[in-house]
């Protein structure tokens, strides 16, 4: 896989670098240590919840010309649509990206081109820890693998996404500090509920003899006794023992956490991701998801949409207009009622093909569908005192010129525009 990323190690430069030296000390190496919390079901629990939310998002490369937003479908818009490399899906290649960033704060994608500087592959990195190094006054990043041994290469080459970014240079802060009270509480909670399962099966009585009995005697009495305590159909709670023998309950204080002890500490972690309860039981309304959307999901594709327009594009690709956008279909998610509201709305306006609307509902694309209806009872503002006739009044001999029902042959009916 190391050759397959980056080359064959016989074959890469051999590069001399130096510490790269930081605003704020030479804290420059980070290693994606969490403390173990990805470990914890909770915190698992979360980050799924936004990968698998915003590997539904949609890459594509467009170019914004003259005010308008064409859409390129070359082979950079293939790559990220279908299969970013030879390992991963795009649903699993944003999944994973976004995992790693909420796991440790910071994740790297490495961008492979070929010898005509075409871009071939995007690769999320997997690494034990990361330094940040200088080679000729350029950013450099020296990788240490597990198995693989080391590479370096430059900063430019890297997609990098960091949440918490705030006190260093480069790298974001981790999550085991801010995770450690948190997880403790809710660590406690648990071990209580834990350790009041297992005193269930603790003793809870014990069968004193009046007498001395014989080893198989003492297991004959027991047996009796419990059988006739828990038959099924004598379930009645109540035992009868004769004065061959006494019996003793022992008794026990078990303190356990309840549900709402539980609960707090369960939503102390999920405002931490800036999730609720209801995005994580997928029990949401459309509300919840619109909140969920706009707090998290939206920010996240900002920050991709940046992130891969600069690592993607030289400076003169970008100054003409070349873009990595990441996008849904927010409708998609919307109520029936909030969609066809919405569909009487834009089908109206031509906001909207035919095929779009289709998508919205959840029907397949027709052939002839890229068609935009557009209602005849909207007019360009320049041009509505002409739409209206009070423009440039002259007589005129026919009679019809004043029935609204034949001035201009306009009515109320609908107008077709293929979408070009």
């Amino acid at each position: 896989m190391f050759s397959n990323i980056f080359g064959k190690k016989d074959y890469l430069p051999d590069i001399q670098t130096t510490e790269y030296r930081l605003l704020n000390g030479f804290d420059n190496y980070f290693a994606p240590f969490d403390g173990n919390t990805y470990d914890d079901a909770t915190v698992r629990t979360c980050i799924d919840a936004i990968a698998k939310n915003a590997a539904k998002l949609k890459p594509s490369h467009i170019r914004r010309q003259d005010g308008k937003v064409v859409k390129t479908n070359d082979s950079l818009d293939g790559l990220l649509a279908t299969r970013p490399n030879e390992y991963m899906s795009t649903y699993d290649f944003i999944y994973k990206i976004v995992t790693q960033l909420y796991a440790y704060n910071n994740a790297f994608a490495y961008v492979k081109t070929d010898s005509n500087g075409n871009i071939i592959g995007i690769y999320p990195l997997d690494y034990g820890g990361i330094e940040v190094r200088n080679y000729q006054g350029q950013l450099y990043c020296r990788f240490d693998f597990f198995q693989a041994g080391q590479i370096t290469v430059p900063y430019t080459d890297l997609i990098h996404l960091r949440r918490y970014y705030n006190r260093g240079d480069i790298f974001g802060e981790g999550n085991e500090r801010a995770l450690r009270s948190p997880l403790n509480i809710l660590n406690t909670v648990k071990q209580a509920l834990e350790n009041a399962v297992k005193n269930c099966t603790k003793l809870r009585g014990y069968l004193k003899a009046n007498g001395v009995m014989r080893p198989e005697d003492q297991q004959q009495t027991l047996d009796d006794f419990t059988s006739r305590f828990t038959a099924a159909d004598k379930g009645t709670g109540v035992a009868i023992v004769d004065s061959k023998v006494d019996y003793h309950q022992l008794t026990s204080d078990i303190q356990t956490a309840d549900h709402s002890q539980m609960a707090f500490a369960r939503e102390d972690i999920y405002r931490y991701f800036g999730l609720s309860n209801e995005i994580i039981t997928s029990s949401y309304n459309e509300e919840q998801w619109t909140a969920f959307y706009e707090s998290v999901i939206e920010p996240l594709a900002i920050q991709m949409s940046q992130e891969f327009t600069a690592k993607l594009f030289t400076e003169r690709e970008q100054g003409y207009g070349n873009e990595i956008i990441f996008q849904t279909n927010r409708l998609e998610y919307a109520s029936l009622k909030s969609k066809v509201a919405m569909a009487q709305v834009l089908q109206q306006t031509g906001l909207l093909t035919v095929n779009e609307f289709r998508e919205i509902f959840g029907f397949n694309a027709l052939p002839d569908g890229d068609k935009r209806f557009v209602s005849l009872n909207y007019v360009d503002s320049k041009k509505q005192n002409t739409y209206q006739g009070v423009a440039g009044i002259t007589n005129t001999d026919d009679p019809d010129a004043d029935d609204p029902d034949t001035n201009n042959g306009t009515n109320n009916t609908g107008t077709e525009d293929d979408d070009e």
